[in-house]
Parts: structure tokens; C-alpha cells; sequence
């Protein structure tokens, strides 16, 4: 571990604004839910009407949790921020951890360290100690967050601190998946199929709550982090889960990586075929994003069924003020109408995200040196990019188009029309666009700051779901390009901003092809 301490500041410099603003939505939304609870329920009766509907929903338990005390003050509510809380902090600790012991091995510099007097453990030491203290940090302010909400202290100290456990967890499994896996983008499939392999446990455990088959929730970190029962009895014994998996997870991390060659990992990549088949730039570019594409893919169709077949049995949740709020949202009409236009625009968000993903796949082609591979065949700068624009164009149209079919085939029960409750998705896909669009920008012009990709989807989606919560001026609210899409299918499809919306995506792909050609190449 000799060293460790410089690579942790190290490491904290080049990470700080990430967890910087993670952590700030995550205190944000933990607050601003509690805070919004009695506009909800006005009455006790009203919040055990609410719980007991969502115990009755299977697609709401599987989703959030099964509620014990239907007299609970945070019920579904604590269930839903919870969940919200731990995947965000769980997505930020495991790029931590890659991104400091991995993504460095891949990239050459654990060589350069090698050379210096540097412990083999203390890379991985330092990202962990970042990771825990993220965890921690998380865990720690997010409670009097709860607590100024409004929401009881004993049930607010065991939510935030379920929630610093199952940052450990998965910096705990990342650690592990780190040794197991000879590549970054191994290492996500690892431990990424290793969150959604949790949440189906730990769903599964919740749906059974009554019957034996229970305990397969015990087996899932989340799982661990709801038997917490906050605000629902309040039990601080299931920690003791999370704390034990990251004692037993450290060493052996520390014992896997002294028994597998730098650059290397426990278990080897299975041999390629003996004969290329990439033809094209476009071909090489689905050949690298096509793995990640088919996990979005899956998702969305998943989230897709699930939402829609709870769209009947959700309205029983919310009273009149509930649905106040999420028309305030950006949902409009009635309460089926307002919950498929809001579904509509989450959807729109994770397809951006896909789309600013798989265009930041240029830079990250460009900085480890690949590009000057491709360059030096008869491929041209343009062709490189129109490969991997177009993946990210086609790939976020496809995703939104998922969503919406899958969630209205699942609604079978809805009077509504096939195309008219899936027409939600397809409304926003110019927005969608846009967002690409302004990354490609960003990728051409201003290559040291790709990170603005990421900055901006989070400023957009911190405005869309806050901004009418607190109040902010409307000329803000209006930066979103989600903003003026029409919110179908209650009010008619407005053709105007929909071309509108496609004409500025146009401009900015222009801009883009032209400072992609003009400047200097590799950025580094």
C-alpha cells in the first residue's frame, strides 16, 4: 500500500465534480421527496389507502419494496426515493472503483506507477478508500436531508445509513470484478450484470414477502438495504451484511490481484473468431457497442412491461394532490394520461443517455490511440464519425421505440388505442436528438471537456424533475430541450416544434462534422 495516499488525492481531484453532483442530486431528491409527502396525503386514512393499494399492485412490490406498516409516513413514498438513491449511488461507486483500478491498468499507467515507489495494492486501496468514503459521505448527509424534509429521525439514520451500505456492497463486488475481468468494459459486463442479478433477488424476495421463498431477497445487497425496514421498524441489525461482505471482499481482492498478471485477469477472454468480418467503419463501430446496446435494449423492454402493466392498478396510489404533482411534473389529462406522458419522458432521458454513451465513444477510441489505427487504412475522419453517430442516433430511436410498444402491449386492460398510449415515447425522440447532438458538438470542438455530455443530460434531468418543484424561473425550465415536445397522447402531436426540434439537431450535427474535420487528432 506504499503510496496510497497521493493516489487517493489523485484520484479525488479527477473525480471531485462527478461525485460532487451525484451526491447533490441524491441529497436533493431524498429531501424534496420527504418534503412533498403531506402534499400527497392530507389525512392518515389517505396514506394507508395509498400503501395498502401499492401492496396489491405486484408491479409496484417489484419494483419498490412491499411495505409492512401501511401506516408507515414514508410507505411507498421512502420505498420509491430508497431504491432511486441506492442504484444512483451504487452506478457512482462501481465507476469509481473501474475507473481508478481498471480503466488505469488498461490504459498503460500502472506500468508508469510500477516504476515508482508505489505499492501493487495501493491503486486499488485508493479507489476503494474514495469509494467508501463516497458511501459514507452519501449515507451521512442524506439523513438530516430526510430529516428537514419532514420524515421521523430513527427511520431517516437507517435509510441513510442502508444507503452508505449498499455503496460498500458494490464497491465491495467491483473490487472483486476488477480481478476477475481482463478489460474495463468486461469488468461493467461483471459487475453490472451483478447489480441487475441483485435487483431481480432482491424483487423476487419482495413479492414473496408472505411465503418461504422470502429469503432469496437475502441474497441481494439491495435486498439487505430494505430489510432495514426504514420508517416500516426501523431495524439496524441487517448492516451488519454490507460491513461483513466488504471485510471479507477487500483481502481477497487484494489476494486475486497478486495471483493474475498485470493487464490480465483471472478469467480470459474466449478466443474470436479465426477471420475478421468488419467491413466498414460502421461495422467496427456496432462490433464495439453492440453489447452494450442489447443490455439497454433488454432493459427498456423490461421496464417497458413492467410499466405498463401496472398503469391500471398505479392510479389507486395517488389521491387528487398526488396527481397535482406529477401534472406539475409535466404530466397532463387524466391520471393514466399523466403517468404514460411522465413514463414517456423518463424513457427519453435513458435513451439519451445511451445516445451521449455511444458518442462519447469517439473520444474514448480517440485517447487510448485506436483512432490513428483506423486512420491509417482507407478510412476518412467523417467515416469514423458518421459510424459511431449514426449507432448513437439509431440506437436511441430504437430504445424509445421499445419502451413504447412494450409498455402498451402490457397495458391489455386499457380502453385507450395500441398507438395512443405508445405514442408518448416516439413524442420526445427529437429532444432525444437534440441531446446527441449537442454532445457531438462537444466531442468536435471541445475534446478536453467531454464530460459535458454527461453534465449536461444531468442538468437537463435535474431541471425537468425539480424545476417545477422549486420553483425556478420559466425561462429555465425552458433550457430543456424536453420542455416544449408535446405531451401526447392527450394533447395533439405538434408537427411545428417536432421539426423545429430536427432542424436544430441538423445544424448541430453540421457544426460538429465541421470542427471534427478541422482539428488536430489524437486529442489526448
Amino acid at each position: 500500500m506504499t503510496g496510497w495516499r497521493g493516489l487517493v488525492r489523485l484520484a479525488w481531484r479527477r473525480d471531485r465534480i462527478m461525485i460532487g453532483v451525484v451526491l447533490v442530486c441524491i441529497w436533493l431528491l431524498s429531501y424534496y421527496s420527504a418534503s412533498v409527502v403531506p402534499t400527497l396525503y392530507s389525512t392518515t386514512d389517505e396514506l394507508v389507502a395509498a400503501n395498502s393499494a401499492a401492496n396489491l399492485s405486484t408491479g409496484v412490490v417489484a419494483m419498490y419494496g412491499h411495505i409492512y406498516n401501511t401506516a408507515s409516513v414514508g410507505g411507498v413514498a421512502a420505498n420509491k426515493v430508497a431504491m432511486l438513491d441506492f442504484l444512483t449511488l451504487a452506478f457512482l461507486v462501481i465507476a469509481i472503483v473501474r475507473r481508478h483500478t481498471r480503466a488505469e491498468e488498461e490504459s498503460g499507467r500502472f506500468e508508469l506507477l510500477g516504476a515508482t515507489p508505489v505499492g501493487r495494492l495501493a491503486p486499488l486501496g485508493a479507489a476503494m478508500i474514495l469509494a467508501v468514503g463516497t458511501s459514507a459521505l452519501s449515507g451521512v448527509v442524506t439523513i438530516p436531508a430526510l430529516i428537514a424534509g419532514g420524515w421521523p429521525v430513527a427511520g431517516s439514520i437507517v435509510l441513510g445509513l442502508a444507503q452508505a451500505g449498499v455503496g460498500l456492497s458494490f464497491a465491495a463486488l467491483t473490487a472483486i470484478a476488477v480481478q476477475l475481468s481482463s478489460s474495463y468494459r468486461a469488468c461493467g459486463a461483471w459487475i453490472f450484470g451483478a447489480l441487475g442479478l441483485t435487483f431481480i433477488l432482491r424483487m423476487l424476495g419482495d413479492v414473496s414477502w408472505d411465503k418461504p421463498a422470502r429469503i432469496i431477497g437475502w441474497f441481494s445487497p439491495l435486498g439487505w438495504a430494505q430489510q432495514t425496514r426504514y420508517y416500516d421498524g426501523d431495524r439496524a441489525w441487517p448492516l451488519i451484511m454490507p460491513v461483513a461482505l466488504l471485510v471479507v471482499a477487500l483481502p481477497l481482492a487484494g489476494w486475486l490481484q497478486s495471483r493474475r498478471d498485470l493487464g490480465a485477469g483471472l478469467l480470459a477472454d474466449r478466443p474470436g473468431p479465426a477471420s475478421g468480418k468488419l467491413g466498414t467503419p460502421l461495422g467496427l463501430a456496432w462490433r464495439l457497442q453492440r453489447a452494450g446496446f442489447i443490455g439497454w435494449l433488454i432493459t427498456f423492454v423490461i421496464l417497458g412491461g413492467l410499466f405498463g402493466a401496472i398503469v391500471d392498478t398505479i392510479g389507486g396510489l395517488m389521491t387528487g394532490a398526488a396527481t397535482d404533482l406529477l401534472s406539475k411534473l409535466g404530466g397532463v389529462g387524466s391520471f393514466n394520461d399523466v403517468y404514460l406522458t411522465l413514463v414517456g419522458v423518463m424513457g427519453a432521458f435513458g435513451a439519451a443517455a445511451f445516445g451521449i454513451g455511444a458518442v462519447l465513444r469517439l473520444r474514448s477510441e480517440e485517447s487510448a490511440g485506436h483512432l490513428e489505427s483506423v486512420l491509417a487504412t482507407p478510412v476518412t475522419r467523417l467515416k469514423f464519425f458518421w459510424s459511431h453517430a449514426t449507432i448513437a442516433f439509431v440506437g436511441a430511436s430504437v430504445l424509445m421505440a421499445a419502451i413504447g410498444l412494450t409498455m402498451s402491449a402490457a397495458h391489455s386492460k386499457g380502453s385507450s388505442g395500441f398507438w395512443r398510449e405508445a405514442s408518448p415515447a416516439f413524442a420526445h425522440l427529437p429532444a432525444v436528438w437534440v441531446m446527441i447532438g449537442l454532445v457531438l458538438v462537444a466531442v468536435a470542438w471541445l475534446p478536453w471537456f467531454d464530460w459535458l455530455g454527461w453534465g449536461l443530460l444531468a442538468a437537463v434531468v435535474f431541471i425537468g424533475e425539480l424545476g417545477p418543484l422549486m420553483n425556478l424561473p420559466e425561462w429555465v425550465q425552458k433550457i430543456s430541450p424536453f420542455s416544449d415536445t408535446p405531451k401526447v397522447p392527450v394533447e395533439a402531436m405538434n408537427w411545428t416544434t417536432e421539426v423545429v426540434l430536427t432542424a436544430i439537431t441538423v445544424a448541430l450535427v453540421a457544426v460538429a462534422v465541421v470542427g471534427y474535420r478541422r482539428r488536430g487528432m489524437p486529442v489526448i
